[in-house]
């Protein structure tokens, strides 16, 4: 309970913000309100990043980077774990209409480039909600052979970001992914592959039939072999 309420009143902030005493800071230079909130962010330099992004939304209540910025930082303010970025998605979730695809290259950039793992979790499950064709291309980069995990560590590891993104994009049929949901049912972790065993079943993608006939023979997957293939030919 005492998490919910800490969750209610930080996503409280992105409304709250023009309404913060502070310190009176310059404003950004022309056309560069959006680089200079990720730099601070980037920079760790959390402070200043939220008295840009507060300069920002009083300009553009919607400005995308200021945002996401935002968000990200409560991310950090929080618990920084898999669990407390579960409970932040869930906060944001109904607003994410609100901002629209404008929010994508961001989440994008915080998906493949932020340090903390959980924020790259909360980008992910973000994307989820948006637009299909451009959140996939963004989803997708996390399946990627040269996709690795953010400096810091935390309860948040390869696994997690893959299997969220393989289940996302195979349910919504996105056939590039095909050959990055391949790799993961050879994920040395038993219920990695299973997860992408059935990532292949909802991508219906005929070329995973090969496949999976040769993912029967594993018991360890057997019958989610045999329950993706039952998917992909009763399409």
């Amino acid at each position: 309970m005492l998490k919910i309420k800490i969750i209610g009143a930080l996503i409280l902030l992105t409304g709250l913000l023009l309404a913060m005493p502070g310190c009176e800071i310059k404003p950004p230079a022309q056309g560069e309100k959006l680089s200079e909130v990720e730099q601070l962010y980037d920079q760790e330099n959390y402070k200043d990043a939220m008295n840009v992004a507060r300069y920002n939304l009083k300009d553009d209540p919607k400005d995308p980077a200021s945002v996401i910025t935002v968000w990200k930082i409560q991310m950090l303010q929080g618990s920084d774990t898999k669990l407390y970025a579960q409970q932040l998605f869930k906060a944001v979730r109904e607003r994410l209409p609100e901002f629209g695809s404008d929010l994508i290259p961001y989440l994008g950039r915080g998906l493949t480039k932020d340090e903390n793992n959980p924020v790259r979790l909360f980008c992910l499950l973000c994307l989820t909600e948006l637009p299909e064709t451009a959140s996939s291309e963004q989803i997708a980069k996390v399946l990627e052979p040269g996709y690795t995990l953010g400096a810091k560590t935390s309860d948040v590891i390869l696994d997690d970001l893959q299997v969220e993104a393989a289940l996302m994009l195979g349910m919504r049929r996105y056939t590039p992914a095909y050959e990055g949901i391949v790799a993961l049912t050879g994920s040395g972790n038993a219920a990695t592959r299973g997860e992408a065993v059935m990532a292949l079943g909802y991508l219906g993608d005929q070329r995973a039939l090969p496949v999976l006939e040769e993912l029967t023979k594993n018991s360890e997957v057997a019958a989610k072999a045999d329950s993706a293939i039952a998917l992909i030919k009763g399409q």
